[in-house]
């Protein structure tokens, strides 16, 4: 017969091993939750898969072409998304093109796109970035190019419309050059991000379910539309 001595032994060691079973369970359940956790947090709260990160490709410039095209390394041409350079035959297109050419001219390059690195007519069209920075922006910035935003071309709408507003309230470029424009109202084609004097050829061209009416040039150019290079509006 165990002495009163060892039997409380004998408890306190059942409860110890107790205690130590439920320490080791709580531990191993903030396991499983941690792991849960991260499981849940990489999944997204509403069950959606991941996000793939993004690709970022890099390239090296051969020549600049115009503000807003320029020639790779591989002989393939890029566009500028979200832009539009001045044309041959509009003001400041040399002034444009110098700059263009000392942002990338001979050097390399990183290219981020919308959803795909082509437009509908199998041309490249990127986001471009330097060693001074995000070239779209910086000639937007400078007055060296408008913004011109369609449907598949939106990722920085935010930062080129601030970007134009800016060149525009401190004229630079063409916005110092550019002469205010009296129509009665401007057509414009968001598909292709152009805006147009109501005379203009091109206006019949817009399907009616496309055309917007925008009162003065400023609304026009504010929702991301360039100025047609035929009507100059």
């Amino acid at each position: 017969m165990p002495s009163i001595t060892q039997s409380k032994t004998n408890r306190f060691s059942d409860l110890i091993a107790d205690h130590r079973g439920l320490i080791g369970g709580i531990a191993t359940a903030g396991v499983v939750l941690a792991i849960v956790g991260v499981y849940v947090f990489s999944w997204g709260a509403d069950g959606e898969p991941p996000t793939p990160p993004e690709k970022v490709f890099n390239a090296k410039v051969k020549r600049a072409i115009s503000a807003h095209t320029i020639k790779l390394k591989s002989d393939e041409r890029l566009n500028y998304a979200g832009i539009r350079g001045p044309y041959k035959d509009e003001p400041l297109f040399e002034e444009a093109l110098r700059r263009n050419k000392s942002l990338v001219e001979g050097r390399r390059i990183r290219m981020r796109y919308d959803k795909e690195p082509k437009d509908g007519k199998d041309r490249v069209r990127a986001y471009v970035f330097a060693d001074e920075g995000f070239v779209n922006e910086i000639l937007v910035r400078e007055g060296l190019a408008y913004v011109r935003l369609t449907p598949g071309e939106r990722r920085f709408a935010t930062e080129l419309l601030a970007a134009q507003a800016e060149a525009r309230r401190n004229r630079r470029g063409i916005w110092k050059q550019k002469p205010v424009s009296t129509e009665p109202r401007y057509p414009a084609d968001p598909k292709y991000g152009n805006f147009h004097r109501p005379s203009c050829e091109e206006v019949a061209k817009i399907k009616p379910e496309r055309l917007v009416t925008h009162k003065t040039s400023r609304r026009a150019t504010d929702a991301g539309c360039a100025p047609c290079p035929k009507c100059r509006p």
